[in-house]
């Protein structure tokens, strides 16, 4: 098969783009992130231990759209968010051979920040023979809301992701 010069370019340029971490392409809508003049919250999540935070967006009708990986900045995974509607967030941790995904939502304060608490453990169960035996992966997050100097639990929903055609949404 023959290929042009101009084809050959633009198929490098896309790889070259994919490659070097222009991924927004497939991750689909971006989460806007309010501007330095717009009224927002902060999430933060304590950053090293192997977990990602992820903010969904969706389309006019409620439909999965996309998601953002929230920026790290070495010690926490923070950024800005809107404020006074839902947020959706979905909370990712790997440990050994087990994921933890926990979809969630809250609607962010003016001023407030927002500090994940992760909980991960792994208990062993027994099997029938020894041979059998397993460990047990659990684990959960939850919210500290901080506004000046009042601390408190934020409470969040628990979202599931329910299909339908050519829709995702999440339900509580």
């Amino acid at each position: 098969m023959y290929l042009n010069q101009k084809s050959s370019r633009c198929i490098l340029l896309a790889g070259a783009l994919l490659m070097s971490g222009c991924t927004s392409f497939l991750q689909g809508k971006q989460y806007v992130v309010p501007g330095p003049d717009e009224p927002s919250a902060t999430v933060r999540l304590k950053a090293g231990s192997g977990a990602r935070l992820d903010a969904m967006t969706f389309s006019d009708n409620g439909c999965y759209a996309g998601y953002t990986v929230l920026p790290s900045n070495g010690g926490y995974i923070e950024s800005r968010v809107a404020v006074n509607k839902e947020l959706i967030l979905t909370y990712w941790k790997v440990a050994g051979n087990s994921a933890c995904q926990i979809p969630f939502s809250f609607t962010p304060q003016k001023g407030a920040t927002y500090t994940l608490i992760e909980d991960f453990s792994i208990k062993p169960k027994a099997g029938i023979l020894p041979i059998f035996d397993r460990d047990e992966y659990f684990c959960g997050v939850g919210v500290l809301k901080k506004v000046g100097d009042q601390e408190s639990v934020e409470p969040i929903q628990k979202l599931q992701i329910e299909t339908g055609f050519a829709c995702l949404k999440f339900v509580k």
